[in-house]
């Protein structure tokens, strides 16, 4: 059985990662400083192993893989730190997991990123061949991380790539001094549940979403590919939905929830397409994976429940 590093495993991401991965037939070592999200209760203790620790001293562990989803989305604001401290918080944990992977031979390592990357783009497909463009110290950081990983693939002979995030939402996503801002799905199920009312500020924008649980998904069939072509992989859904329709579909679950919709807002014609939206094609035809979950009141219920159960519990 192949095994598995995943660092940020205690994250909305990363524990969606281990828990597809667990599923898929890995052994995954899961390394966090702390386990106290939800999700590990969920995950198949005979296949996941906790590991507290930092990445700064990761304990020598085999694996044939490893997944990189520990980052600070924070803002220098929010940590009440300099950029440049906030910057430090990213790229040295990523140099030390680099290090760490090749000094163990890891065979194939993936990094997440994340759309973050562009501060704009223009309302079309966006490849993987767009230049980044970044405005904020998180876009840099990634901005830097997929340069790297491009460098080290092509110059120095290791099977690394990135796997490039847009919009996520799903099971398990909370606030954390690391990750302290929701999604925009994640904040209207909150206020759903807490205020019994969800403002949607931009009904008609339209926005790809992506469920976590395929991004796990994702992930492990690039790790499992024979061969990768390139350094750089986006991993959305084609789906495109408004925000008015994703805010319909939360106030169907939870009773008696108000939505507040712009004053005279009428509904356009056609959705305006202010951003682009990630092309997955070359993830298809690398790995023939396009098996992507469509946004549904199922889909969204799921979530739902995860962040009502950790309302409870705080």
């Amino acid at each position: 059985m192949k095994r598995v590093i995943v660092t940020g495993a205690n994250g909305f991401v990363g524990s969606n990662i281990v828990s597809a991965l667990a599923q898929g037939g890995w052994q995954v070592c899961a390394l966090d400083r702390e386990f106290d999200n939800p999700a590990v209760a969920t995950w198949n203790q005979n296949r996941v192993e906790r590991v507290r620790a930092h990445c700064a001293d990761m304990p020598a562990m085999p694996a044939d893989a490893l997944v990189h989803a520990a980052f600070v989305t924070a803002t220098p604001e929010d940590r009440g730190e300099s950029p440049e401290d906030n910057l430090r918080a990213n790229i040295e944990p990523l140099l030390q997991v680099m290090e760490y992977a090749e000094a163990g031979g890891i065979h194939r390592c993936v990094f997440i990123s994340s759309n973050a990357v562009f501060r704009q783009t223009p309302a079309t497909l966006v490849d993987e061949m767009r230049p980044p463009d970044p405005l904020g110290v998180y876009g840099v950081a990634k901005t830097l991380m997929e340069r790297m990983v491009d460098t080290l693939r092509h110059l120095h002979g290791r099977d690394i790539v990135c796997a490039r995030l847009g919009a996520v939402y799903g099971s398990y996503e909370y606030r954390r001094s690391s990750r302290p801002k929701l999604s925009m799905v994640g904040q209207m199920m909150q206020d759903a549940l807490s205020k019994g009312e969800i403002v949607v500020s931009t009904p008609a924008e339209l926005r790809q979403w992506t469920l976590a649980a395929d991004i796990g998904r994702a992930i492990a069939a690039l790790l499992s590919a024979e061969s990768l072509n390139h350094s750089l992989y986006n991993l959305a859904s084609g789906e495109r939905l408004s925000d008015l329709a994703v805010a319909r579909m939360i106030q169907g679950l939870v009773e008696g929830v108000r939505l507040s919709l712009p004053s005279g807002y009428e509904s356009p014609a056609r959705s305006p397409e202010k951003l682009g939206w990630l092309d997955n094609s070359r993830l298809r035809r690398d790995t023939d994976f396009d098996d992507w979950t469509a946004m549904s009141q199922d889909a969204l219920a799921r979530a739902l429940t995860s962040l009502a159960g950790q309302s409870r519990d705080a």
